[in-house]
């Protein structure tokens, strides 16, 4: 004689809904709902979003962030920021037929000791020479550079965020060369929460990030050049 059939417990309606609370340089605007079974399956968890989300901006539409929960008070989750990206259709629009991207990916500092990588692409108004894309490049680092170890990484963000540094940038390159636009396309923080799982993915993603690091050195310096990531503040 066959059992009683099972009941189906509907997990979904177990779980509860928390509101993502975005950090204080985005004026700690709620600006999502998320649903976890409790406390712990919620924390550490990352979120991307679209920025225009807590902007309601629409220029901020193909630029999205992440950001990781932190610290959970009663159904309020509140979020760290650990990088943003521009989507790559966006960029594909401004290289256009006759102008010169050009591609930098750099370590740095903020104020506030906090270190995280930052990926830039300079759109060039005609065809570069090799001794134009060096100069452009390290006019573009050490500006960056400067900006962020003055300000703490809030304060940075924000001002890459709402095209401040974007602007500076250009006003910096355009003697160098003529230039279309500047983005600061990616920014990741460096975290680490297990050490061993780390140094893996060091091995296996984050080295091919270091390639594409040192190849845009050896193009612009005519030799190859690597640059250690540096200890996570």
């Amino acid at each position: 004689m066959a059992g009683a059939p099972k009941k189906v417990v509907d997990t979904w309606k177990t779980k509860s809904w928390y509101t993502v609370v975005a950090p204080n340089f985005l004026n700690n605007i709620e600006c999502a709902e998320v649903p976890a079974q409790d406390e712990a399956s919620l924390m550490n968890r990352v979120i991307q979003l679209p920025l225009k989300e807590i902007t309601r901006d629409l220029s901020h539409v193909y630029t999205s962030i992440k950001l990781r929960i932190t610290k959970i008070e009663g159904k309020k989750a509140f979020a760290k920021f650990i990088g943003h990206t521009v989507a790559r259709e966006y960029l594909r629009t401004l290289a256009r037929r006759g102008r010169t991207p050009i591609d930098y990916v750099m370590w740095l500092t903020s104020q506030d000791g906090i270190a995280f990588k930052a990926k830039l692409v300079i759109i060039a108004n005609g065809k570069c020479s090799v001794s134009q894309k060096k100069a452009l490049r390290a006019t573009a680092a050490k500006l960056l550079k400067n900006k962020a170890a003055s300000m703490d990484l809030g304060d940075f963000i924000r001002a890459v965020l709402f095209n401040k540094i974007s602007m500076e940038l250009f006003d910096q390159l355009q003697p160098i060369f003529p230039i279309a636009r500047v983005e600061v396309w990616r920014t990741e923080l460096k975290e680490v929460f297990d050490v061993s799982e780390v140094m893996a993915l060091e091995k296996s993603d984050y080295q091919k990030e270091m390639d594409a690091e040192a190849a845009a050195e050896r193009e612009a310096k005519g030799e190859p050049q690597s640059e250690p990531a540096p200890a996570t503040a």
